[in-house]
């Protein structure tokens, strides 16, 4: 059942396009901004020039003393008039008007704000918005105002050194702004076209950039239960993708050789229940194929009896490793001397190993271990006996304690036929035998006794492995010294 409120996030091919299209527009748009503002610049820095030169020829033409004013402003006049867009005002130290260009705003209402008239004194350039001087557009629209860049220099000296005059221009600016508003509004077209495609083209290679996981997701789609042996070529996708592949085949070789265990665990226990199922109904047809007295009845009850035995432990130990494998089993938390539970599985076992001439033999001793004492016997148990069974006659058993890096270290040692290699890491699963004809030397062994050690041992936190060679077969068990803790 879906979670109440939960929002499905965003495919990867929708965040990548997302977010790498907002990166290129974003990039577009600070080149834009940046191309605009430098066009304004360069106007800015164009405009001052201008008026810095023209305010040069002005003063070149009020500095000639020898001629008379009025022949120097009817020259001003003439110069001004050549410049459509730039308009002259003229006064002299005491602030009288003495020029000013015809047509052009009314720059008095500029010297006559205190603090536009602190910034033109002080030499600064001024951008000045004159609402009171319509301007006609190339379109023949009315523009309500009319912007200016506006600038006061000294012109000329007095005998005390002061300037003779205060020349104040401004240079009008619409054309540039309008020129600087259509830049705008095409960018901002091309802008939108750009985005657009961008979006299309970001998508479309996004497509083809995914189109190896599609490939790999179709290749892990056709894998059935048939096709567990299959893997992925790590090779054939990109490096992105290499430990993703690595990762999958190493789980589908888990999930394979699970797989192959429950695919072998019916026929497994079959073949294990039908031995002594077989045994009980044939016992039972011959008891009832005649008259039998009381006493060979009761020798086949108790031989029913065995057999019923077996069933009950074999039930048992696969509830057993039914609580393992549900991480159900949970050990007491006593402290034990490896030493005496050995000798106490010893003594239960002396007898079995005496009628089958095989001797047993313990030697070391070690820090005591934290652990259920039954559960460790158990697994003791099916260590010796496992060791017993496979051991000639006339030869011993061998369990050594001995101390360990990791903790304490349990050694059952039996001397017999080595084990191939590719056998080893397959003792532990139920049900497994070295003989592929699964005969039992002995009708006491289930099959699951060193599964059961094994799953002992993990819920102890410990560690059992084996080793064989030509001269013997161990079973090595480390178990921590610390206290045990689920």
């Amino acid at each position: 059942m879906a979670t109440k409120g939960f929002k499905r996030p965003f495919s990867l091919g929708t965040r990548l396009t997302f977010f790498i299209s907002l990166a290129t527009i974003a990039s577009f748009l600070i080149f834009t901004w940046i191309m605009i503002h430098s066009v304004q610049q360069h106007f800015e820095e164009r405009d001052i020039h201008d008026l810095k030169q023209i305010s040069t020829t002005l003063e070149t033409v009020l500095s000639h003393q020898e001629e008379p004013v009025a022949q120097r402003l009817q020259i001003l006049r003439n110069v001004v008039e050549g410049y459509a867009n730039i308009f002259v005002w003229l006064e002299d130290t005491d602030q009288q008007l003495i020029f000013r260009s015809s047509n052009g705003p009314d720059l008095q209402r500029i010297l006559a704000t205190p603090e536009y008239a602190k910034d033109l004194r002080a030499g600064n350039v001024l951008l000045w918005h004159d609402p009171n001087t319509p301007v006609t557009t190339h379109n023949n629209e009315q523009v309500q105002h009319s912007a200016w860049r506006v600038i006061m220099l000294p012109i000329g000296k007095n005998v005390d050194g002061t300037p003779a005059y205060n020349l104040l221009m401004a240079l009008s600016i619409d054309f540039h702004l309008h020129y600087i508003n259509d830049l705008k509004n095409k960018l901002m077209m091309i802008a939108a076209i750009i985005s657009i495609i961008v979006v299309f083209v970001v998508q479309f290679a996004v497509y083809q950039g995914h189109k190896p996981i599609r490939s790999l997701s179709r290749q892990i789609q056709n894998i059935s239960s048939a096709d567990l042996g299959v893997r992925l070529n790590s090779e054939e996708v990109p490096i992105e993708l290499e430990r993703l592949v690595l990762s999958f085949n190493h789980m589908i070789e888990r999930i394979e050789d699970v797989f192959n265990r429950q695919a072998n665990f019916s026929a497994d226990i079959a073949h294990e229940l039908r031995t002594p199922i077989t045994n009980l109904v044939t016992q039972t047809e011959i008891a009832l194929s005649q008259q039998r007295s009381t006493k060979e009845l009761e020798e086949v009850l108790y031989s029913s009896l065995e057999e019923f035995s077996r069933l009950s432990k074999m039930v048992s130990d696969m509830l057993f490793l039914a609580q393992a494998d549900n991480n159900q089993l949970t050990p007491e938390h006593s402290t034990l001397d490896l030493a005496d539970e050995v000798g106490i599985v010893f003594e239960f076992f002396e007898a079995w190993a005496e009628d089958r001439q095989v001797g047993l033999g313990f030697t070391g001793q070690a820090s005591p271990v934290s652990g259920d004492p039954l559960m460790l016997r158990r697994a003791i148990s099916n260590l010796l006996s496992n060791a017993i069974r496979y051991t000639p006659q006339g030869h011993a058993v061998s369990v050594r304690l001995s101390e360990a890096a990791d903790g304490v270290k349990l050694v059952v040692e039996n001397p017999g036929t080595p084990i191939a290699p590719e056998h080893l890491p397959r003792l532990f699963d139920r049900f497994y035998r070295v003989d592929p004809a699964r005969q039992r030397k002995d009708e006491s062994s289930s099959g699951i006794g060193l599964a059961i050690v094994k799953s002992i041992i993990t819920a102890h936190n410990g560690k059992v492995f084996v080793e064989s060679d030509e001269h013997s077969t161990r079973f090595i068990v480390t178990l921590p010294k610390t206290r045990f803790i689920r």
